[in-house]
């Protein structure tokens, strides 16, 4: 416990005011003379009414109680706690605490949820204060502390004892007491053999503490107390007739008793005396018969501390009866209070069973009294006197949207206005988030002045309600929209129900058929039909899609798919049934329509199989002689570029042979003939060799491989290297994917590509090639028709910087015997290239050229991946 000495100074005495607080004794009178002007708090005529109730509490009360107010926490007390205070009174009046209290404010403040403080005396006393948080509408708050003693300041002292004359002598003077308040006193004290030592001052408190809580619940019958010692115990019961503790409440006791003393009163002071004995306090009660409070003390002193054992004390014990008044008062309040509450029984029992939430609120709006169907559909229980207006988590209009304030709620409306509310929806929120809708039912309540009291509040749960009217809306919707006809009839076939659809279909109106026989619309030779469905109704079977045949207003026989339901009452017995009826004729006539043209094209599918077949036939003998022509076709293309080269390379020979053994004879003419020869021999063998490549790739059987074109490339650069030397031609090659390809098309296709780039270079600058690869984006693979936009796929560019062409050619040069330029200035077939597209067509992919005049060409081959 902590004594801190004061650091705080009185201020100058201000003029003493007659208004505010009144009466308080020494700390009132200190107050009012008191300077506050100079204080955080300001003068007292601006105090919020929330501080000065605190204080006129204080000032009232007998018990030491403290207030500490504002962000500063000033330090206000009451006449009890001056001599608590010791040295530091006055001079703590409207001092910080953390002033007055430098080391003990500092624990304080960290408990905040549940603040105490704790007061020695030199004597060696000590109370303990609980504090509660108080908070005024303009948001200061204060912590209002209220003291209660641990201990008288002096250990107990234990000493023997006849417990029996004890007793009796003390019941004797309670027994007025009890009388006065219309019960009995019943005392049965055997006589205790064995010593029993008790400190006769706490055994005194703990007997009227029990007395007290016992007289305080019971109205009438009386109060038994026993005394009987069993075995080693002493046991000490006190019986009554009141109104006993419900299950849950004697829990919550029983759990208090095993926890730290909070305030000294009632069973807690009685429980801690009765521990100090070494004993235990046990409670039993049965609703509505009463309550039985058993102690139970061992025998003699082995148990007890030896220094605080006298043997030799005086035999007689004159008990000091100064709590009697107190006890007297207190029980008076209590039994007031029980008998309001049993006048009023009859109300609450008639609340409790009604099936409906209801509750009350007092004309303040706080919530008085509420029964068990209110907190089930709350989904909580509101603390009396605490909530406002309603119990509700949480209040929306019925679009469950938008919120609606507590005091704002229809039972506000009724007691702010003193008039009942009728005809309002709200939607009610559960803590769990589910929802209901309500239909409040707010009454004022008037006393026999005419002053408002309260109000009580029934709320009905129409959710379901309100879901059933949704639902047969829904469902009148449907049967008044459907394009289907719905009937409903009794099970004498007496018509109930007819809508609009069945009004189209059978040309009868509402008003025609309601009333009438179902057997208005039914065909003579198909009566003997409906007996049988109602037996299946009467059953509590359903007849799905049977067709039928009815007859219309103007005599028409329509055909009719029926699916007929029974209608159940409440207690599950068919009253009748509800028919839906489809009109099928047309349905019908096109289905025999579709059974007769499917009998015509069967004929007809049988004559087209037949030449299906014939026409198989003829494609398979078409496709024999194809494969035979084309294979003759090789052989011929074999033969023929065999048999050409033959003579060809024999011209170039002798021709050549000519001209070097007669070139000095020669006229000039003769040795540009001959050349001219050789030129045209050298270039139709280039031709035919070609010719023969390009004809080979229609059938091409080479295997596709994964192969790494970086090799390919590289090879064909190895032929080119004699001319890109000769010609100081700077190519570029970045590196190239592994592809599944065929190694040999890629070898013809790049060499035919870097060929031409090397043969069309420009004359006027350096020549450089660039061959790099990348991948086709999918947005760009479906640009191109030509492509599976399913597959991914890679680009291979070969640029130069040569002579291009112009971009109006671009699809030509693909072309075969296709030439752009001069064949004398640029040697070539015009094969190359068609050579090249060839080629990529058998891998699937696609070849795009674009050229800028004296500018340059870009070919870019597209292969799949």
């Amino acid at each position: 416990m902590i004594n801190a000495p004061t650091k705080a100074t009185l201020s100058e005495p201000a003029a003493a005011s007659d208004k505010f607080p009144s009466g308080g004794g020494e700390m009132g009178e200190l107050i009012r003379s008191f300077n506050w002007t100079d204080n955080p708090l300001g003068p007292a005529d601006h105090w919020s009414q929330s501080l000065k109730t605190c204080i006129q509490i204080l000032l009232s009360s007998v018990q030491p109680m403290l207030l500490c107010w504002g962000n500063e926490n000033i330090f206000i007390y009451n006449d009890a706690c001056r001599e608590l205070l010791g040295s530091q009174h006055p001079l703590s009046m409207g001092q910080p605490a953390v002033t007055v209290w430098p080391a003990l404010w500092s624990a304080t403040e960290a408990a905040v949820a549940a603040p105490q403080l704790q007061l020695m005396r030199p004597d060696g006393s000590c109370y303990q204060f609980n504090g509660m948080p108080v908070r005024d509408d303009s948001g200061d708050t204060g912590i209002l502390f209220m003291g209660a003693a641990l201990n008288n300041g002096k250990a107990p002292t234990f000493v023997k004892t006849d417990l029996g004359n004890f007793t009796r002598t003390l019941l004797e003077q309670v027994e007025p007491v009890i009388r006065e308040g219309g019960l009995t006193l019943v005392i049965n004290l055997d006589i205790v053999p064995e010593d029993i030592y008790i400190d006769r001052d706490i055994w005194e408190q703990i007997l009227l503490s029990l007395l007290t809580n016992a007289i305080s619940y019971t109205l009438k019958g009386g109060v038994a107390v026993r005394l009987r010692q069993e075995g080693n115990q002493v046991l000490l019961s006190i019986a009554d007739t009141g109104i006993g503790i419900t299950p849950g409440l004697l829990s919550e006791i029983n759990a208090a008793l095993q926890e730290p003393p909070r305030t000294r009163r009632g069973l807690t002071v009685a429980n801690e005396g009765i521990l100090l004995h070494g004993g235990e306090l046990q409670i039993s009660s049965i609703p509505g018969e009463g309550s039985t409070f058993t102690i139970s003390i061992p025998v003699g002193y082995a148990h007890l501390p030896a220094e605080q054992v006298v043997r030799n004390a005086a035999p007689v014990h004159k008990a000091y009866h100064g709590y009697l008044p107190h006890m007297a008062a207190e029980m008076r309040t209590c039994r007031e209070k029980l008998q309001q509450q049993s006048a009023g029984l009859h109300y609450r029992q008639l609340l409790e069973a009604l099936p409906a939430a209801v509750y009350t609120c007092d004309k303040e709006g706080r919530v008085l009294l509420y029964n068990t169907a209110a907190v089930t559909l709350w989904g909580r229980a509101p603390v009396a006197g605490v909530d406002m207006w309603c119990g509700s988590w949480k209040i929306y209009e019925p679009d469950g949207t938008t919120p609606i304030d507590l005091d704002s709620c229809p039972m506000a409306e009724a007691i702010k206005g003193a008039v009942p509310v009728s005809g309002k929806l709200i939607m009610i929120e559960r803590p769990d988030g589910s929802r209901r809708i309500i239909q409040p039912y707010p009454d004022p309540i008037f006393d026999s002045a005419g002053n408002l009291q309260g109000a009580v509040n029934m709320l009905v749960d129409i959710t379901d309600q309100k879901t059933a009217e949704e639902y047969v809306s829904r469902l009148a919707a449907i049967v008044e929209n459907s394009d289907d006809a719905i009937i409903s009839k009794t099970l004498d076939g007496v018509i109930t129900s007819w809508n609009p659809a069945a009004e189209r279909l059978f040309g009868y109106s509402a008003a025609e058929m309601k009333g009438e026989l179902i057997t208005r619309i039914i065909p003579t030779d198909r009566l003997d039909e409906e007996p049988r469905i109602i037996g299946q109704l009467r059953s509590g079977n359903r007849v799905d899609h049977f067709e039928t045949k009815r007859v219309t207003k103007d005599g028409q026989l329509l055909d009719i798919s029926l699916t007929i339901s029974p209608i159940k009452d409440m207690q599950g017995n068919v009253i009748g049934a509800s028919k839906i009826a489809r009109d099928i004729t047309q349905r019908k006539r096109l289905f025999e329509a579709l059974q007769e043209s499917e009998a015509q094209y069967m004929q007809l599918a049988i004559k087209l199989e037949a030449m299906v077949e014939l026409r198989t036939k003829e494609l398979l003998e078409a496709n024999f002689y194809l494969e035979k022509s084309n294979r003759e076709l090789e052989q011929f293309a074999y033969v023929t570029s065999h048999d050409l080269q033959e003579p060809l390379r024999k011209i170039h020979t002798f021709a050549g042979m000519l001209y070097n053994v007669n070139k000095d004879i020669l006229s000039e003419t003769s040795r540009m003939y001959i050349e001219k020869i050789m030129q045209s021999a050298k270039r139709m063998s280039l031709l035919i060799s070609e010719l023969l490549d390009y004809s080979r790739l229609v059938h091409v059987k080479d295997p596709f491989v994964e192969t790494d074109l970086n090799k390919i490339v590289k090879n064909v650069l190895t032929d080119f290297e004699v001319v890109i030397g000769q010609h100081d031609v700077t190519i570029a090659v970045k590196e190239l994917p592994r592809l599944t390809v065929s190694p040999l098309q890629m070898n013809q296709l790049f060499h035919n590509l870097i060929g031409n780039a090397i043969k069309f270079l420009s004359p006027g600058r350096k020549p450089v090639i660039n061959v790099y690869a990348e991948p086709l984006s999918p947005a760009d693979a479906m640009a191109l028709p030509d492509l599976d936009p399913s597959r991914t796929y890679c680009t291979i560019t070969v640029s130069d910087n040569g002579i291009g062409f112009d971009q109006v050619y671009a699809d030509k040069i693909f072309q075969i015997f296709q030439r752009l330029n001069d064949r004398t200035a640029y040697e070539g077939t015009g094969i190359g290239l068609a050579l090249c597209n060839k080629i990529v067509l058998n891998h699937k992919g696609g070849i795009y050229a674009n050229g800028v005049p004296d500018k340059g060409a870009d070919f870019k081959v597209i292969l799949p991946m």
